[in-house]
């Protein structure tokens, strides 16, 4: 195989070779050095291939390899020779131990540029590798010291397609002395991936998802194009939404807000059915709309007096959350989901303190570093275990004991009849006053968040106590606020110590109430309650 190229000195006194060869030959003659170089990443090597394909805009700068000139000079047999120095004046080389040859030709430039230009003319030189061996393991090869992923996307490319025929820009540092060579390798290679500084996502979106006179692409080309997709063009349509005039409780975020655009869409898209099947630029502006509306409920969220902590952090993954929720169902688990992000202190979680999810990009930016789709699974797990929970509210004491007992012997005979425990579905009864202590207790947070995550209340109505009028309020509050119908509560009452139906507060009085004369038939009418509530029942 024959490398040609221009023979010159560069920075450092270095003698290099720049020339243009098929990228699939430079694939082919280099190799990279596992001793210092860091291993393949998958998914950077997919991107290269992805954008060598497209062919749209092909262009990156030229790879690095090296040469060694290994000679032993103890068969020289007295002729003197200096690999870099015979290059230098037009000898040329040839190795007696691998092979390899380097021929110079020197030019002159025409006689109407010697007056300007005076003796610069190009010295070519041609780099001649074995060719039969080219694919052994011991093969005669350059090293690479950058552009290895760009190499090995052509790897395994043959000799006749268009990606192995892709005229590549390279440059060949020759070496004369092999340890000087490892030493400027290794070198070289730090400096070229440690000292630079790439863009992050922020700027690197930013001119993808530029619109307009002079925009890389279009919403078209956005959905069609296999490295970007429909994700990427409703980034584009959300960033507009991101007005910090209506949305003043995120502006922090905003200042990320390309990569906020791309890092929403791509979750949301792959959270909802809907949104997920959207492929064309007009059905993905058709769902901006309630995106923008879950936007302004987050915004409403963030906005609330106890979130200052929230505004402050700037991060996205716990925003990205929000919004899931805000948009889920119509918001309808967005008041819990803020409580449950306060209680736990996961609105101190910022960008800066947590690493999980950077992976080798670190450097693209840090506003994703807390995971939105940890938070929530974990959230949703939560939800799913408390929508198990039955929150009894009554007054507690000896003397209404043994109707809580008939509540919680019900539940325990519900789950086995239902064998509820090894489905991991089994219900659990709560009573505020294992944690709030005595029948006469304020209502707080507490409290509200355990009514707010409970799947279902059985409220006793029998001693008229404030506290249970409360939380069944509160409740039927909850219930009409998520446009939810009111039956996730069940309301009892001793029929023995009500003084008739005045005894049952106005409010409720109107409402289906299971009255009971014993604790037996009480366990047996609440088992078939909970049954239809809980829909075990079998149908017809």
């Amino acid at each position: 195989m024959i490398l040609s190229g221009i023979l010159h000195s560069s920075l450092g006194g270095f003698m290099v070779i720049r020339g243009v060869a098929p990228l699939g030959d430079l694939a082919r003659c280099s190799r990279f050095d596992p001793a210092y170089q860091r291993n393949l990443i998958d998914t950077h090597k997919a991107e290269i291939e992805r954008f060598l394909a497209d062919r749209q805009f092909l262009f990156f700068p030229e790879v690095v390899l090296s040469a060694s000139l290994r000679f032993d000079f103890d068969k020289a047999r007295g002729r003197a020779v200096d690999p870099l120095g015979d290059l230098f004046t037009g000898k040329g080389f040839v190795s007696n131990v691998n092979g390899l040859k380097i021929t110079v030709q020197s030019t002159k430039l025409p006689k109407a540029l010697e007056t300007v230009g005076g003796t610069n003319a190009p010295t070519l030189v041609y780099l001649e590798l074995p060719d039969a061996e080219m694919d052994a393991d011991d093969a005669v090869k350059l090293f690479r010291i950058d552009g290895n992923h760009r190499l090995s996307a052509a790897k395994d490319v043959k000799a006749g397609e268009a990606t192995y025929r892709l005229e590549t820009p390279f440059c060949i540092v020759l070496h004369q002395d092999p340890t000087l060579a490892r030493q400027f390798e290794k070198v070289v290679f730090h400096n070229i991936n440690a000292k630079q500084i790439p863009l992050t996502s922020e700027e690197n979106l930013r001119l993808i998802l530029e619109e307009g006179d002079g925009s890389l692409f279009k919403d078209a080309d956005l959905v069609s194009n296999p490295s970007l997709g429909p994700a990427y063009l409703m980034a584009r349509k959300l960033l507009p939404e991101f007005d910090v005039r209506f949305l003043s409780g995120l502006a922090k975020h905003f200042a990320n807000k390309h990569t906020l655009a791309l890092g929403l869409s791509q979750f949301l898209m792959a959270r909802d059915e809907a949104l997920g099947r959207a492929a064309t630029a007009e059905e993905i502006a058709g769902l901006i709309g309630p995106v923008r509306e879950a936007l302004k409920r987050t915004n409403t969220m963030y906005e609330g007096d106890h979130h200052k902590q929230l505004r402050e952090a700037g991060c996205h993954g716990v925003l990205t959350a929000a919004v899931h929720f805000a948009y889920k169902n119509g918001g309808a688990q967005l008041p819990a989901f803020a409580r449950w992000v306060t209680s736990n202190r996961i609105d101190r979680l910022t960008p800066s303190g947590t690493t999980r999810g950077l992976g080798y990009h670190y450097h693209l930016g840090q506003t994703q570093a807390v995971d939105a789709a940890s938070l929530v699974e974990v959230f949703e797990s939560i939800l799913k275990a408390r929508s198990r929970e039955v929150f009894v509210s009554m007054e507690f004491g000896k003397h209404t004991d043994a109707v809580y007992k008939a509540i919680e012997k019900a539940i325990t005979r519900l789950n086995e009849k239902h064998k509820l425990k090894q489905l991991g579905l089994a219900l659990k009864p709560i009573r505020i006053d294992r944690v709030i202590k005595g029948h006469s207790y304020t209502i707080n947070d507490e409290i509200l968040n355990v009514i707010d995550g409970s799947g279902l209340l059985i409220a006793d109505l029998t001693q008229g106590n404030k506290n249970v009028y409360h939380e069944v309020g509160y409740m039927m509050g909850l219930n009409k606020g998520r446009g939810g119908s009111q039956d996730n509560f069940i309301l009892i009452a001793d029929q023995a110590k009500l003084a008739g139906d005045s005894a049952i507060g106005f409010n409720l009085r109107a409402w289906q109430q299971l009255r009971f004369s014993d604790t037996s038939s009480l366990e047996d009418d609440l088992i078939e309650a909970m049954e239809e509530f809980f829909k075990l029942k079998p149908e017809d």
